[in-house]
């Protein structure tokens, strides 16, 4: 070996020896600037709901601001493509729902983000059912009235969902098994889908229970079925959509926390200890119970199971449903 070659490695040895201290020192100082999490959707939706309940926390306990900044677009698929291709940035995280990273690659032919390359999974935070309701002015009550209030009018009911969540992708489920031919209005947007059926100008929508809870409540809104494996504590007079006659409709949604995949493994073990610190507060667990949704302490690799299980279920219903977007 040249006394030049063994110059040249010895001088590596040395600037890797300087660095890893330096590396170290860096990740013992995060975070050294406020948070940044980002909810992929509008204000007012259930992950935004959620967001910001755990980011106050999160915020408390890393004794650093926590900023919420909503960039919504394509269900989710704006602000994951920018995360992916943006610079490397350990104090911004985005929340993600369920099919964000296992629906959407099924849907977009041009996603612009890989679910399972351009992430790395810190952990679930909670969960919720979704539920299909109407407009109380319509006087349907079951799931079989809205079939066949539905088979009476083709192509006239009308119905709506932000195109791609898991709200929309049930009730084209719903129209599929149901045998319906009912007409998608699509809005930018769960809440504005909402507030199309509170106004009258669509019939029908399936959303998570956290954002159609308070409606649900003033009477604004009338339940038909829960779309979950049980009913839940907050509507225990509503079926669920097995009992109303469709047992295939049985997904929940689940909300969790990324960061970009090249992030320091410290970083990513920090976060999934504080995110279950937080979870598992009884504090926070009542609060998050009080909108309906289900705390889910767990390991990364937890979470990168269950997108993993959802995968295998909606790239085999994706194509039966027939949905394909640009």
């Amino acid at each position: 070996m040249s006394k030049f070659l063994l110059r040249s490695l010895s001088g590596l040895s040395i600037l890797a020896l300087t660095l890893t201290p330096l590396c170290i020192h860096a990740q013992s100082n995060w975070p050294s600037k406020p948070i940044k999490i980002i909810v992929p959707f509008p204000p007012g939706g259930s992950t935004d709901i959620l967001a910001r309940i755990y980011s106050q926390k999160l915020s408390e306990n890393l004794a650093q601001a926590v900023i919420v900044e909503n960039r919504a677009g394509a269900n989710g698929v704006v602000a994951a493509s920018s995360i992916a291709k943006g610079p490397l940035d350990d104090h911004t995280f985005l929340v993600v729902s369920m099919p964000m990273l296992a629906v959407n690659q099924y849907i977009y032919t041009k996603l612009g983000y890989d679910p399972e390359q351009d992430f790395t999974s810190i952990g679930l935070l909670a969960q919720t059912p979704n539920v299909l309701v109407v407009n109380p002015n319509l006087g349907i009550n079951t799931l079989s009235e809205l079939t066949s209030y539905a088979k009476a009018r083709p192509d006239k009911t009308t119905y709506s969902g932000a195109t791609g969540s898991t709200g929309f992708l049930l009730s084209e489920l719903y129209k599929s098994k149901a045998g319906i031919s009912a007409l998608h209005i699509p809005y930018k947007g769960n809440a504005l889908a909402m507030q199309a059926v509170l106004s009258g100008d669509v019939q029908f929508t399936t959303d998570n229970l956290p954002q159609l809870l308070p409606q649900i409540r003033a009477g604004k809104l009338k339940p038909l079925a829960v779309i979950s494996t049980k009913r839940w504590s907050q509507l225990p007079e509503v079926p669920t959509a097995s009992e109303s006659g469709y047992p295939s409709m049985t997904t929940s949604t689940w909300f969790g926390l990324v960061a970009q995949s090249k992030i320091a493994p410290p970083i990513i073990a920090r976060m999934n200890r504080e995110t279950n610190l937080i979870l598992n507060r009884p504090d926070f667990r009542e609060k998050l119970l009080e909108v309906s949704f289900e705390p889910m302490p767990g390991s990364p690799e937890d979470m990168a199971l269950a997108s993993k299980k959802e995968r295998a279920i909606w790239g085999n219903l994706i194509p039966q449903i027939g949905i394909r977007m640009e």
